[in-house]
């Protein structure tokens, strides 16, 4: 069903105002000449430092062994990284 023109937002505030009230619907808005779509997406799982993050702080990989870095891997995996590693040889 289309929105009548009378209650399309003119403005990015009043287009925001409406999304709060209900995230769960996208709205259109006309701001400017551009004819644009506010949606609310859900939020990230992320918790704390991202993977690449973690692997700085341990330092250079020298001598860590397949399995220790895939050690690390794992344990990052199950904090919410986003994919599993491959299997060691």
């Amino acid at each position: 069903m289309a929105t009548p023109q009378t209650q399309i937002p003119k403005a990015l505030e009043e287009a925001l105002a409406k999304l709060r009230r209900d995230p769960s619907h996208p709205v259109r808005a006309h701001l400017d000449e551009l004819d644009v779509e506010l949606r609310a997406v859900p939020p990230s799982r992320r918790r704390g430092p991202g993977i690449g993050t973690r692997m700085a702080a341990l330092g250079p990989w020298q001598g860590e062994s397949t399995e220790e870095i895939i050690r690390v891997l794992r344990e990052s995996r199950e904090t919410g990284g986003s994919a599993e590693p491959p299997e060691g040889p």
